[in-house]
Formats: structure tokens, sequence, C-alpha cells
């Protein structure tokens, strides 16, 4: 019986020398932003204790990568390639691309926080030239096994992340500059929610799953070593005796569960300052000193659902765009006769699970042969989904496209614009505007922006003050409170060619159905919705 390999990341000596000891198949070490020669000697020892006990050594590198920083990207990946990890596991695009480039030898996997929820995002990480898909949750086994049926690439799954939210949409440390680990959704795990872990990670054993990757760094390095044992005592047991060997893990748990309590590590760097909160001239809408818009088809009105979309059609006369969801999609099909497919558009949904496919590949069709052809992706799995339909894709922001090189390479993936990074003054987007062609980019005028996508059920948590839960369409999503409004640039976007401007609604403090007072369309004959 093969035997799922188990992968502890680690982020010091003691951890390292915890999981060699307990015999795993890999450790994972992570690369911090502005590595020096010190961490990479370091690495190059823990590489070499690892070889030494048999055990793969993996290197993560899985933060994004600013176009400022980019000219040292070269350098570090050059580094990466002289420490000859067993695999690189990648998020940026650009890096994914480069890698191969000058390193065609050097495996690649992709990231938990690339994002991949479905096989759809799975298919595209494997044109990409990743050699295996690490998926971070929230997934549940049924999606597990569902995708593992879809596809022949090896997967891996992060078990005991701590983070309520869905791998790879998270902007809290681009809006707010606060890490990952000090963010309102890390909670420390206690014993009760480690046994609900190995009663997952019982269930992936028998989905055909490569393997498992568990956070050590969540655990205390005498904590690490129990926690470790009864991860492989689950492992190595057959199919019949997997319910017996729970059990006896379960006395464990109720037996040591304060001694392998998680704990969340210390907050990382975050990749620079925070966008918001905005300045004061920022968070209040102003007067343009002349009425109307940018031109025709440059703005781009997002509705809350059908019905505001309906209503604000009829004094709208730029594109609409709408969430793609069961029940917007059902309204529409009721009432398709009476729109122009040029002025409705549709979102996609985060995270769409593998059981939920059917509906919107299905949907993407009949969308395509009515007409309708352009579509907001907030992930690859949604990227994959609309390039196969045939439509036009707008990338969002959640895509992580944050340099040049990461930008030719969406190109590549059929994303026809990405949306800005957060930013909130012109000098923010300097950099890649540069480096990027013309075109190449749109951006959100106003919003109240989610940072965070969570299972429904995270809305219990209590939420900062500047942030607010909003339930949708079975997700929770972490919002702004106040909206970020750009109005005051959309003189310079015109400039940069920078198209289209997208007014969001949805979350905002906007009356449902008003279009907001500074944005006024010009007059003319009443068209088709």
């Amino acid at each position: 019986m093969e035997i799922m390999e188990l992968v502890v990341s680690i982020q010091n000596r003691e951890s390292l020398a915890t999981a060699l000891d307990r015999g795993v198949g890999g450790v994972a070490a992570r690369l911090p932003r502005n590595p020096d020669s010190r961490v990479f000697s370091e690495l190059a020892e823990w590489r070499d204790a690892a070889r030494q006990h048999g055990v793969r050594f993996y290197l993560t590198w899985d933060w994004l990568v600013r176009e400022r920083e980019l000219a040292g990207a070269p350098d570090r990946l050059a580094a990466v390639a002289r420490l000859a990890p067993d695999a690189l596991q990648l998020r940026d695009l650009g890096l994914v691309r480069e890698a191969h480039r000058r390193y065609p030898h050097l495996s690649l996997q992709a990231a938990g926080n690339f994002g991949v929820h479905n096989s759809p995002g799975v298919r595209l990480a494997a044109t990409l030239g990743f050699s295996r898909v690490v998926a971070a949750g929230p997934i549940s086994l049924k999606d597990l096994a569902l995708m593992r049926r879809q596809t022949a690439m090896p997967l891996a799954v992060t078990l005991t992340t701590g983070c309520q939210g869905y791998a790879g949409l998270c902007l809290m440390e681009e809006y707010l500059g606060v890490s990952c680990d000090a963010c309102c959704l890390a909670r420390p795990q206690d014993a009760g929610t480690l046994m609900a872990t190995l009663e997952t990670f019982s269930g992936l054993c028998q989905l055909g799953i490569e393997a498992v990757h568990l956070r050590g760094e969540l655990f205390a390095p005498a904590s690490l070593a129990r926690v470790i044992g009864l991860y492989q005592s689950v492992a190595t047991a057959s199919p019949m005796e997997r319910p017996r060997v729970l059990a006896a893990a379960r006395q464990v748990v109720e037996a040591f569960g304060e001694t392998i309590r998680m704990s969340l590590p210390p907050p990382g760097t975050p990749p620079g300052p925070p966008v918001y909160p905005l300045p004061p001239s920022q968070r209040s809408v102003q007067s343009s000193s002349r009425p109307g818009l940018l031109g025709r088809g440059r703005i781009w009105l997002e509705a809350r659902d059908y019905a505001e979309a309906a209503a604000l059609s009829r004094e709208w006369r730029e594109p609409l765009l709408l969430a793609l969801t069961s029940d917007n999609y059902a309204a529409f099909l009721q009432e398709h006769r009476h729109w122009d497919p040029r002025r409705l558009l549709w979102r996609l949904p985060p995270a769409i699970p593998e059981s939920a496919l059917a509906f919107y590949q299905k949907a993407l069709e009949t969308l395509r042969q009515g007409g309708y052809n352009r579509f907001v992706a907030g992930d690859w799995g949604a990227v994959a989904m609309v390039g196969a339909a045939g439509g036009q894709i707008y990338g969002d922001q959640t895509l992580g496209v944050r340099n040049s090189w990461s930008l030719e390479t969406a190109r590549d993936s059929k994303v026809n614009r990405v949306c800005l990074p957060p930013g909130h003054r012109s000098d923010h987007w300097q950099e890649i505007l540069a480096a990027a062609p013309s075109g190449s980019f749109w951006s959100y005028l106003y919003r109240c922006a989610a940072l965070a996508v969570c299972p429904e059920d995270a809305a219990a948590l209590t939420p900062p003050e500047n942030l607010r839960w909003m339930v949708e369409d079975g997700k929770a999503l972490l919002c702004l409170k106040a909206p970020q409004n750009l109005h005051d640039l959309e003189n310079w976007f015109k400039q940069q060619s920078i198209l289209p401007l997208v007014v969001a609604l949805p979350h905002s403090p906007r009356p449902r159905g008003q279009l907001p007072p500074w944005l006024v369309s010009r007059p003319q004959d009443r068209p088709r919705r």
C-alpha cells in the first residue's frame, strides 16, 4: 500500500529536527521576503540535513513580487536554483514563467495560495508547467474526490492552516498592512479542531491524494512530534483499522489537548505600506468639475443583484456588471430578450467548488451562445472556465498580478486585461504601468473591497472596526465599511488607457437602485437593456 507523503513546514532548526526524527516524507521551508546570503546558507544546511535522512526538501516562495522588486528576482531565482530543492512552490505567475525559462530542470509546484479550488484551476496549473498542485482550504472531501476523478495531476492538501479564508483570495496585507498570521481570521486551533483534521486526513488517505502538508510552525517542537505521530498512525493504518486508530488518537488528544494546542507564529513582513484606510480626501465622493463620463463604454456599473441591474438599466446607458449566481441567472433568463449583450457583463464568483461546476459551465455556454462574451474572474479556476468557453477575461486583483512578468503570463493564459493592484494614488502604479504595454489594465473607480472570502459560518467572527461581514451566495465576504473612491483620478486613468473603470455598488452604503450623484450619464435615446 502506497502511503501518502506527509510534508511538514518548518521555520527553525528545532522544527526541522523534530520532523526528521519522526521520519516524515518531506519538509517545506518558506523563503522570506528580502532574503540575504545568510538565509540561503541556512536553507542549504536544512536541505543537507533532510537529504541525509532521506527526506524531500521543498522550498515555498509564496509571496507576490512587486514591480519594484523585480530587478532582484533573477538573483533570487539563481540562488534558489543553486539550492536545488526537490521542488519550488510558487504563487507568482511571473516567477513561474522565469523559473521555467531559466532553470527548466527545476521542479515547480503550485503553492497553496496560488488559489486552486477546482479541476479547471488544476488543468490551468498543468499548462503552466506545475508538477503538483497544493490545495489549501477550505475544501470538502467531496469536492476533493470529484477533483481527483477529473485530473491526473498530483495533488497535495494543506491541513491546519489556522485561517478561515479561501486561499489566494486575501487582500488584507495589501489594503491594511496586516500580515496573514495577524489578521482577524487567524485563530489558534484547539484539540477538537486537531481531531477534526485527523478525521479529514483519514478520508484523504482513501482519495488518492499524493501528499498532505502540515504547518509545523503552529506547534511547539514537543507538540509537533506527538502530532506527527498521530498523522503517521492514521496514514499507515489499513482502511479497516482506521476507525480503531482514530479512536486511539482521540484518547491521546483528550489526554494531551492543552499541550498540543496550536499557536500562531509571529507576524511576517508585510509587502509594503497599506493603501487603506484612505486619507480623508479619498473617503468622500468629490464632485467632478465637469459632468458626464469618460466616454462610451469606459464605465461599468456593478449592481448588487438582477433586480437592481434591471432598475438601473432604465437610466444607465453604459455596461452593467452582474454576479453570476443561480438567482441572478434564473431572473435574467426570464427577461433575456430585453437585454443587449453589449450592455450586460458577468462576474464569476470566487472559489467555485467542484460540485458546483456543472451549473457555471452550462451558464457560460448559454451566455456565450447568446452573445455575452465579457466576464470578470477572480481566481484561476474561473479564468480557465471562461477561457474554455471562449469569452473575454477581465482578471480581478485576487489573481495576484503585481508585475510585468506575471502580466505577460496572464495574457498568455487568455486574460485580456487585469485590474490594477491595490492603491489610491497614481504613483502607486507608476512602475508597473511603465513596464507594461498600454491597454493592459482596468480599475475600480468606486467600491467597498472584499478583503477575504470565507465559508458562510465565518461571519460569526467579530471583524475589526473598519470591516464588516457580507454574506452572499453561501460565502462570507469581509469587506471594507467605507468605500474607496478614485473618482478624482478619472482623467489620469483616461490618459493611461486604463479601462474600463468599475463603479461597484455591492457592499457599499449607496441606496439601492440609485446612481451615485456624480455618475451622470449622457443624454441619448433609451436603448435596449
